[in-house]
């Protein structure tokens, strides 16, 4: 199961790689002149609650695209059983923890920082963190029930 594990994180990377090849050009230039001093950061996004919130978002997902790999390999093989359980839900967990603190972190980010007067406003921001997670609440449902 490991090979086909490896062999799925291997597509999907190669599929980012694809986009990443074909949609960006580092050369093409941006600004229609050259800035000769810098702008500085956006002062929204200097803070220091910014050093953990994203980074824990990518982990969580990063955590999730192997859970994605366990499963399609178990489907491949054929054998979606309690040793899948076994090896997904540790992986699963560990992305549903970060993702978890993420999400709190972003939220009380956006609370004092942006004065919108509340932890959660159903933006597609939060969403885009907000369906995984639920995906990711009910994977871990799914594997304690199958183990």
């Amino acid at each position: 199961i490991v090979a086909r594990v490896l062999a799925v994180m291997g597509t999907i990377s190669v599929g980012f790689l694809l986009f990443i090849l074909f949609t960006s050009n580092p050369f093409a230039r941006t600004l229609p002149e050259f800035a000769i001093e810098g702008r500085d950061l956006n002062p929204l996004l200097q803070d220091p609650g910014l050093i953990f919130h994203p980074p824990l978002l990518y982990m969580g997902y990063v955590g999730f695209s192997v859970s994605f790999a366990l499963a399609i390999a178990a489907l491949l093989s054929g054998r979606l059983d309690s040793t899948f359980a076994r090896f997904s839900r540790p992986w699963t967990l560990a992305a549903w923890a970060f993702l978890t603190l993420g999400i709190v972190l972003g939220s009380a980010w956006a609370y004092y920082e942006l004065g919108w007067g509340g932890w959660w406003f159903w933006d597609p921001v939060e969403n885009a963190s907000l369906m995984p997670w639920l995906a990711g609440t009910a994977l871990l449902h799914s594997l304690a029930v199958t183990e």
